[in-house]
């Protein structure tokens, strides 16, 4: 199973990055943004970066609320999609295509990170160290690792038992906060309740 998902997931988010947003939606029952909007409160400053920003969906609201995104993906197809999305809206916002591993910003350059049901990435340490030099004093890393379906509708049930069997609804969290607070940061999850759902939202301090 883990197999297959990540052969599925590099396909999503490569080849068939062009489905990502109607597959999100379908997976979720319509839930999706809501999970990812759940991270705005968290944010600190003007500036900020979004790590794999996928099809611009977050930028588009980050800006909408006069914010000053700029993202990063690895993904050429994502970059491509989020830059048309972006241009439609008659907005010109930085993207950048490049790895966690390596950020190319200056250090101390964000008050503000976020990252939106990422992939294993986000538990890399050399990802963690690259956030942390990057972030300015005080500053955060806002991660929405995953959300839990609870409504009691038959479709909500079957996309909770989807979500559990393969292994997309646990509560590896648990682990982000071990692992960011052990790279220097203050951490801590918040379980955010919506109408039919729980989403969880890891918030990562660098220390001031």
């Amino acid at each position: 199973m883990r197999r297959l998902l990540i052969v599925a997931f590099r396909l999503l988010y490569n080849e068939l990055a062009w489905t990502y947003d109607l597959v999100s939606w379908s997976v979720s029952i319509g839930q999706w943004r809501s999970w990812q909007r759940a991270a705005l409160p968290y944010l600190r400053g003007q500036r900020i970066l979004e790590i794999a920003h996928g099809t611009g969906n977050m930028l588009l609201d980050l800006a909408a609320l006069g914010f000053e995104p700029v993202g990063l993906d690895l993904s050429p197809t994502m970059g491509r999609i989020a830059r048309r999305k972006i241009r439609s809206q008659g907005l010109a916002l930085p993207l950048v295509r490049g790895r966690v591993q390596a950020l190319p910003f200056e250090s101390n350059s964000f008050p503000s990170i976020l990252s939106t049901f990422p992939t294993e990435f986000i538990a890399s340490p050399s990802a963690l160290a690259e956030f942390y030099r990057v972030l300015q004093p005080g500053g955060v890393m806002v991660i929405v690792p995953v959300a839990l379906i609870t409504g009691a509708a038959q479709l909500d049930r079957f996309a909770d038992w989807l979500f559990r069997v393969t292994g997309q609804a646990g509560d590896w969290h648990t682990q982000l906060t071990d692992l960011y607070t052990a790279a220097g940061f203050s951490t801590r999850a918040e379980r955010i309740r919506l109408p039919r759902s729980v989403v969880v939202v890891v918030i990562a301090e660098k220390k001031a």
